[in-house]
């Protein structure tokens, strides 16, 4: 199986908070997905203010799905408990798209993608979108304050808010 991150579709950002972190020594890397089994410390410092980059909602493309949506948390590109079917690597799978929860509330809940996707990835985090983000370079360049919660009243929090609302609008 291979390591992919998975991207909102509206904010473009993971909707994890999995990453690479360097061993002490050598050239490989640890993987941290925060599931509490890491042999490694985050290489940012994750706080409650990012844990919604990790509330994942899998939207249907279409109507053709019973289901509405199904939540969770995404690792390599599968919501935990949904069938793999499901498989969102990249942010588009089979049969759903990959979006955070607080994206899909600002976008008001539609029932299928359909209505979203006209949208396209913010460029601006093109580079950071790899196989798996690239948080500590996202972060050095001075775009923490895109990983805040948008559904926080904190200065960062409103920033990122009205980000995703440009994106929506646009």
């Amino acid at each position: 199986m291979g390591v992919f991150a998975t991207y909102c579709q509206i904010c473009g950002l993971p909707v994890q908070q999995d990453h690479y972190v360097p061993y002490e020594t050598g050239s490989m890397f640890h993987i941290w997905r925060g599931d509490g089994s890491d042999a490694c410390d985050p290489i940012i410092p994750f706080g409650p203010e990012h844990a919604w980059l990790r509330r994942a909602v899998g939207l249907r493309l279409d109507e053709r799905r019973a289901e509405m949506v199904v939540e969770g948390l995404v690792h390599d590109g599968h919501i935990e408990g949904a069938e793999v079917a499901d498989n969102v690597i990249d942010g588009i799978g089979d049969y759903r798209a990959a979006l955070h929860g607080a994206c899909w509330h600002l976008a008001d809940r539609p029932a299928t993608f359909e209505p979203l996707e006209h949208l396209e990835l913010p460029e601006q985090e093109e580079e950071y979108r790899q196989q798996l983000f690239d948080f500590e370079a996202f972060v050095a360049d001075g775009h923490a304050w895109m990983l805040v919660d948008p559904e926080s009243g904190t200065p960062d929090g409103l920033r990122s808010r009205q980000r995703i609302l440009a994106i929506l609008e646009a």
